[in-house]
């Protein structure tokens, strides 16, 4: 059996593609005898934030999904082989792999554009198919390498690179012939590591790397209110999808989280690219630079993928607690704000395809929807109340 490290998207968080620019995420100078908005400052001299409102909604509703998701199962299927070609499939997938395991590489979908199962052999595929089915569902494809003569590189250079922290997940990929890593570090990192070990890659061994960290971690008339931004010396390469709620606050310069039914404070230490800044009202934010959209305040309700573990041989884990002392310290990534959390543009282009409606008065009810079911969140009516689905919101 293959072993197979996946690298996984944040679903839950990411999107591919440009962002809209965002005026929240522009750094705000501040004056010498400023503080942040909803700061105090304690007798050391750091700050303490505990709460801060989250950023308005926009008037307007963001950019459509340039990733179309409409909730049409019937799209979805059409996607794929019907059920009747996959059960064929399958079975001629271990009568070939049974029979010429050197040569097979396995089967997979593909969509020219119809969605048909294509069989890959390392040469002569169609001669190969055609020995065993005319089938107009399936297709044959040359090329690759059978994943058992894959497997060795991926368990080899596995061992070699985690004792250093370089790599978070991979996968052997035998239709490209390929053992592909996802690194935690940027290429002129592993550079630093791979010549003291005197490493040489062999060619099917291919390593996808981090762009380099951001540098500046605070925005620099800031870092007078803290005893320091802990950040993370590596990046995930796997990122865990369940969504964790919580709120990262300022205590006497340590930053902690707090969290619903969890007693304590503890330390946090953020994603290495995470900076502090200000946003133009002037409350402390964490944002990521290469995000422009992803500008959370501290103190505010905010959500981020997790569990992300905590390796103390971390440079960052090191430095936190020299300067916050001992505990248990969570890993909050880049949080994104709750109320920010809501907004999904495929969702408001669903409700207006369904609706018939501009995405404006789409976006216009889903944002009377939320600022409903934050009123019974206030009022603890919830339970008293019946819930409302604001991706699909009684317009009123």
């Amino acid at each position: 059996m293959n072993r197979l490290c996946f690298a996984l998207p944040l679903l839950l968080f990411a999107c591919s593609g440009s962002r809209p620019r965002n005026a929240e995420a522009q750094s705000v100078p501040t004056p010498a005898a400023a503080i942040p908005k909803g700061a105090t400052l304690d007798a050391s001299g750091f700050a303490t934030i505990l709460s801060a409102p989250p950023v308005p909604y926009s008037d307007t509703p963001p950019p459509p999904d340039q990733n179309q998701r409409f909730d049409d199962p019937a799209a979805i299927e059409r996607m794929n082989p019907d059920q009747a070609a996959s059960a064929a499939a399958m079975a001629l997938d271990r009568r070939i792999a049974k029979a010429d395991p050197d040569n097979y590489v396995g089967v997979r979908i593909v969509r020219d554009p119809e969605p048909r199962f294509a069989f890959q052999f390392r040469r002569d595929a169609a001669a190969l198919l055609s020995r065993y089915t005319r089938d107009p569902r399936f297709t044959a494809v040359d090329g690759g390498v059978p994943a058992r003569e894959l497997q060795p590189i991926f368990d080899d250079w596995w061992k070699r690179f985690e004792p250093y922290r370089l790599v978070g997940g991979g996968s052997i990929e035998q239709f490209d012939g390929v053992v592909g890593f996802d690194m935690n570090v940027d290429e002129a990192e592993y550079r630093k590591v791979a010549a003291a070990q005197g490493w040489s890659l062999p060619d099917r061994l291919k390593l996808r790397f981090r762009p380099p960290a951001n540098p500046r971690s605070i925005q620099p008339d800031l870092a007078r209110f803290v005893r320091l931004v802990p950040r993370e010396d590596r990046s995930p390469a796997i990122i865990h999808t369940a969504a964790i709620f919580g709120r990262v606050i300022l205590r006497n310069g340590c930053f902690r989280v707090l969290q619903p039914d969890t007693s304590g404070e503890p330390l946090v230490i953020f994603d290495r690219d995470a900076e502090i800044a200000l946003d133009r009202d002037g409350y402390m934010v964490v944002r990521d630079p290469r995000a422009v959209d992803r500008v959370t305040r501290i103190g505010d309700r905010m959500v981020w993928s997790g569990p992300l573990g905590v390796d103390e041989r971390s440079v960052g884990v090191q430095q936190l607690r020299t300067r916050c002392g001992a505990g248990p310290i969570v890993s909050v990534g880049v949080p994104q704000s709750s109320q920010q959390f809501r907004v999904r543009a495929w969702a408001i282009d669903n409700l207006a395809r369904r609706r018939g409606i501009s995405r404006q008065a789409a976006w216009n009810a889903m944002r009377a929807c939320w600022s409903r079911e934050d009123a019974r969140d206030r009022n603890r009516t919830s339970a008293q109340t019946a819930f409302e689905d604001c991706d699909d919101p009684v317009v009123r």
